[in-house]
């Protein structure tokens, strides 16, 4: 909490905020060219505008400079970096895939405008999701300016951190939720992953966007007015995660599920709740069955073992293309020639094992990569952070001391982390695409990290809280 005043104490004033809306426009003009301006001022003055529409009227100052701190941090590092990269490929990307997408994105305006080309078979499962489409609409409207998305990015992650304000807001006491938005503004793998031409940040948000409808809905009358556009924004942002990140959005749905049933005045006797359980059980089961029988011919008391073999491929595949979603061909196929991978292969040959198979893919989801396992340099700029989120990780269990305010949402919330954390162990196999998909969990870990961290300051008596009472409630005053 002590980091917390401090930060406050130099967000009281305006000047820095007026800086920060003045100098992002002009130097991504300088960097990029007027497009690029022009792209810059609508983000930022969007972003400010939904900010303060995403918090209650009293926290729109803070909730409005929270933006503009994390917005114009990213912005100036992407500047930067943006400008040193695009003297090596001519795009500005920081990674490989980065790249990719930027490439992509690319040609598709020139193949809509008739340049005849066409995309060539390594990225042509890149056309089956909506992001390349989106980087399309971003270079038709502004031209080929690839500073843009990193942009739209960077304006997301603004908005990401000031969600996860006003959601550790409503559940927990404000100087957690205070943490929990500079944690999101200042978090390294957050930054990074938000100034790269990548979807992770557009996910991000979305998720987020989700978690703040469910919880407005859980405690919000139906007879508000605003209920139903909630409930359609719910909608949209489900409709759109269902072609970003299917897990995610499946796991939204049943927390939208729980919240609607728990709200629901109608209360359920036991042999209710068994039908339904049973009924549950015989549909899905009846389901997989059909499934099975018309997709294999391998019995149904192998479906636990056939789950297994392909979490194994997924985690295979995954470590054996560490550089790129895009494989070379000598990767696609094994040594044989046949379509197994050489990496598959090998997954199946080992015996199962409780450790290798279960607790070790838990285990590197939630915690690697470890400062003491680092072997390159990436590996060490990743594994600096990793005590941070150790400490948020342990804090959070104390989550629950805090004495939330919403406790169903929180039991929610923590159920959302588990079920992320669940998809990761079983498809996450190399640490750079762990880092990206894991930012996921980051809100989870900071709002309830954040709470137990809240609720530690408090329970030790708070020491120097004394020397910055005034940081702390001259802030608030102002929100």
């Amino acid at each position: 909490m002590l980091v917390s005043a401090l930060v406050l104490e130099r967000l009281r004033g305006d000047g820095w905020g007026r800086a920060v809306r003045v100098v992002a426009p002009l130097g991504a003009l300088v960097v990029e060219g007027w497009p690029a301006l022009i792209a810059a001022v609508l983000l930022q003055e969007g972003g400010v505008w939904l900010a303060g529409r995403l918090v209650e009227p009293c926290q729109r100052v803070f909730a409005r400079r929270l933006f503009l701190a994390a917005f114009g941090l990213r912005v100036a590092i992407a500047l930067p970096t943006h400008a040193i990269a695009r003297l090596g490929d001519g795009s500005g990307a920081l990674f490989q895939d980065d790249y990719t997408n930027d490439l992509v994105g690319e040609w598709l305006v020139r193949i809509a405008r008739g340049d005849g080309i066409s995309i060539f078979p390594g990225h042509q499962h890149l056309l089956d999701g909506l992001y390349p489409y989106l980087l399309m609409a971003v270079y038709a409207i502004f031209g080929y300016s690839p500073l843009v998305p990193k942009l739209v990015n960077a304006g997301l992650a603004g908005l990401s951190a000031v969600l996860i304000f006003e959601i550790a807001r409503r559940a927990f006491r404000w100087p957690a939720a205070v943490l929990a938005g500079l944690g999101a503004a200042l978090l390294p793998t957050m930054v990074v992953w938000s100034v790269v031409t990548l979807k992770e940040t557009l996910v991000l948000c979305l998720c987020l966007l989700g978690l703040w409808a469910v919880q407005w809905l859980s405690v919000t009358s139906r007879r508000e007015p605003r209920f139903m556009h909630v409930v359609v924004l719910l909608v949209g942002v489900l409709a759109l995660l269902l072609d970003l990140r299917s897990p995610a959005a499946g796991i939204l749905i049943c927390l939208a599920l729980a919240t609607s049933f728990a709200r629901t005045r109608y209360r359920l006797r036991w042999w209710q709740v068994t039908a339904a359980v049973l009924s549950l059980v015989v549909i899905a089961g009846g389901g997989v069955w059909i499934v099975r029988a018309r997709t294999t011919n391998r019995p149904i008391t192998t479906v636990v073992e056939d789950a297994v073999l392909i979490i194994r491929h997924r985690r295979a595949q995954e470590a054996a293309s560490a550089t790129s979603r895009i494989r070379t061909e000598s990767d696609v196929l094994s040594a044989t020639g046949t379509e197994l991978p050489a990496s598959e292969a090998a997954s199946d040959a080992a015996p199962f094992s409780v450790v290798g198979d279960v607790l070790n893919p838990l285990g590197f989801a939630l915690l690697a990569p470890a400062p003491w396992q680092a072997r390159s340099g990436p590996e060490v700029g990743a594994a600096a952070e990793m005590p941070v989120w150790y400490v948020l990780l342990l804090a959070s269990l104390l989550a629950w001391r805090a004495s939330p305010r919403q406790r169903f949402f929180v039991a929610s919330l923590a159920a959302y982390g588990i079920a992320n954390w669940l998809v990761l162990a079983a498809s996450e196999g190399n640490v750079g695409n762990l880092l990206r998909h894991r930012l996921t969990l980051n809100p989870v870990l900071l709002i309830l990290g954040a709470a137990g961290l809240e609720w530690l300051w408090v329970r030790a008596g708070r020491p120097l809280s004394s020397k910055f009472p005034a940081a702390l409630t001259a802030a608030r005053a102002e929100s």
